[in-house]
């Protein structure tokens, strides 16, 4: 990382380590799922074909169907630690058995509607409701709720001695399993859910970054040191984060990497980090190939990109500048060594003849311990004024609403952009609809 008086920052990020030896069991779920299913029509109440797709990553999904998707998928995430073999067996029992009774309860609905014995799926989920009344307020009236669902299990669940002692590679990871999971209470796992919720008033950044990409930028054959394209579809996918997630207010975003600002009163998933980090992830994942060849039309993806994420929270308004400053800061310094390197690289294949490994390692030697200075003059020399760079390449990207959704490149240090935009830090309202457009 660059130096900056900015990198004060950092001391905010708090480590969320989960203790050994704890099992971690990640478990997903899609989220707006059910606007997904009835944009591309999936039949009730279970689709087949899409049962098989969930089998494989949402990003292997929409490389395979790059020209059906109506609305991208997304997904949110929480964590469960299980610290003992029989806690994780009683998770996976507990999992399970929700397939089954879901599985029931949809079927339930759908042969209602289909039957005709109800106009709607609203009066099937009515009509399915059983309530048990648990006590009579002092005026006689009945206080009732939902029966809880009773849970049973068979002994050939995943969870059981059947399935997991005759799988070695199981046995061997995790141990052998002694006993038949018979009863479950989700209550007792729900204390081994990791709570990770952030601190409330204080300003959310989620900055992604993406995953092994210098190797999925070779593959893709990424212009050096920048490739204008791919910033664009970067751009393109954080203002489509904006448009979807109306709590974030800002965005801020440099090669394979976007900070995204959630507004200090947000109560976006009640401000479990996991889930917001997950959800914001994977959309922007999604978007990302799908948007694909709206930016490479010539040009297949070869495989899916992957980005991982954290949230970090900020208590003010300048401490929140401070960051943003810093990863401009970060842009600006990378992108004049990497468009150094990348100058000295080309000039010594052309005129030496050497592979590309050794010229790399070259022009590394050459500009270990530079200075700003040393590398402007350098770059003069082989004829490239840094200054009359696009913007894009020095000054990183900036999306937020003005009216409408806008990407511009700006000098955010400065105290000029934040006077001219005083809505995004709350300072004044918003100068469009009392709603984001």
């Amino acid at each position: 990382m660059a130096n900056s008086k900015y990198e004060y920052v950092k001391s905010f990020e708090v480590e969320d380590k989960i203790m050994l030896p704890s099992m971690i069991v990640v478990a997903i779920d899609g989220r707006n799922f059910r606007r997904f299913c009835e944009d591309h029509m999936f039949k009730k109440p279970r689709d087949k074909q899409a049962l098989k797709l969930m089998k494989s990553c949402a990003a292997a999904v929409m490389i395979e169907y790059p020209d059906n998707l109506l609305y991208a998928p997304s997904f949110h995430a929480k964590v469960i630690r299980c610290p003992t073999l029989e806690v994780l067996q009683t998770y996976l029992a507990w999992r399970q058995n929700d397939c089954h009774l879901n599985n029931l309860y949809d079927t339930c609905v759908c042969e209602l509607v289909q039957k005709r014995e109800v106009k709607t799926e609203i009066e099937a989920h009515e009509f399915l409701k059983v309530e048990d009344v648990i006590k009579y307020k002092e005026n006689g009236d009945p206080v009732k709720r939902l029966r809880r669902k009773v849970m049973k299990f068979r002994s050939d669940n995943i969870a059981g001695k059947s399935f997991w002692n005759q799988h070695l590679s199981l046995v061997s990871e995790l141990g052998r399993v002694d006993e038949d999971i018979h009863k479950v209470r989700p209550e007792y796992l729900e204390s081994f859910q990791f709570q990770d919720k952030l601190m409330p008033f204080t300003w959310i950044v989620v900055r992604i970054d993406g995953c092994h990409f210098h190797r999925f930028s070779d593959v893709h054959k990424f212009k050096k040191p920048n490739d204008e394209q791919a910033l664009n579809l970067m751009n393109s996918c954080a203002a489509a984060v904006l448009q979807e997630f109306q709590d974030i207010v800002f965005a801020y975003g440099v090669s394979d990497e976007f900070s995204f600002v959630l507004k200090k009163d947000s109560k976006l998933y009640e401000r479990n980090a996991s889930k917001i980090v997950s959800a914001i992830v994977s959309f922007f994942s999604s978007k990302y190939i799908s948007k694909w060849n709206e930016f490479f039309m010539e040009k297949e993806i070869e495989y899916p990109p992957s980005f991982d994420g954290r949230a970090v929270c900020y208590p003010t308004s300048k401490i929140l500048r401070d960051y943003l400053s810093w990863r401009q800061v970060d842009c600006h310094i990378n992108n004049q060594y990497n468009t150094c390197f990348w100058t000295l690289v080309d000039f010594k294949e052309r005129t030496s003849g050497h592979q590309n490994k050794r010229c790399k390692s070259e022009a590394q030697n050459e500009l270990k311990g530079t200075q700003t200075e040393q590398k402007n003059d350098l770059l003069t020399k082989y004829g490239i004024d840094y200054t009359a760079l696009p913007d894009i390449f020095r000054l990183g990207s900036c999306v937020f609403r003005d009216k409408e959704i806008v990407i511009e490149h700006c000098n955010i240090i400065d105290d000029g952009f934040w006077e001219a935009h005083p809505w995004i830090l709350g300072n004044e309202p918003y100068p469009g609809n009392t709603k984001w457009e």
